[in-house]
């Protein structure tokens, strides 16, 4: 009992750690205290001698790590700067990224999410270019985009219920590049 005691109130401060991370600052407080506990797990234990190498470097790895650690903080903040910046003047531009990465993950969410965003853009271009209603005309639409891409863009389809992927990168963007050739 008095060795669990120890395991379990390391695990107890780390997941509280980690929590306390994620609520301060989401996904960048969650990768610094993750970071911040590999420093901490670098250390050697205290009862080794000084002049041998712990499992994790010894006192020459946690010094590396400890250097490592705030490059790393600078490095995700300069990013998350550079991606606010980007979306500054394109306030849905997160929505649709974040949408877009989700849908690669999950067929049901691109076809709940994405699918109609598709078939937005697909109406809009047909009916502006070549004067046909998606809606009314769904055969001559598919001509148009192809029936290969077309599945991922048809409005009428049911919503898949399974757990399986959803389209990859180069496949969204082949439906992009078609919309634009219409």
């Amino acid at each position: 009992m008095r060795r669990a005691w120890p395991a379990a109130a390391g695990t107890v401060a780390t997941v509280a750690m980690l929590g306390a991370g994620y609520a301060a600052a989401g996904t960048l407080g969650l990768v610094v205290a993750a970071d911040l506990l590999a420093v901490l797990a670098a250390r050697p234990p205290a009862a080794q001698p000084a002049g041998r190498a712990g499992p994790g470097g010894g006192q020459r790895g946690q010094a590396a790590a400890i250097r490592w650690l705030p490059a790393r903080w600078r490095q995700i903040r300069r990013r998350r700067a550079a991606d606010r910046a980007g979306e500054a003047g394109f306030p849905s531009y997160r929505k649709i990224r974040s949408d877009l990465s989700w849908a690669m993950v999950s067929m049901r969410h691109h076809d709940l999410v994405v699918r109609p965003l598709l078939a937005r853009l697909a109406g809009s271009e047909l009916a502006q270019r070549h004067r046909i209603d998606l809606a009314a005309d769904p055969e001559r639409a598919e001509r148009l985009v192809g029936a290969d891409l077309w599945p991922l863009i048809d409005p009428g389809r049911p919503p898949a219920t399974g757990d399986e992927p959803g389209p990859d990168l180069p496949t969204l963007t082949r439906i992009v590049a078609r919309l634009e050739q219409l």
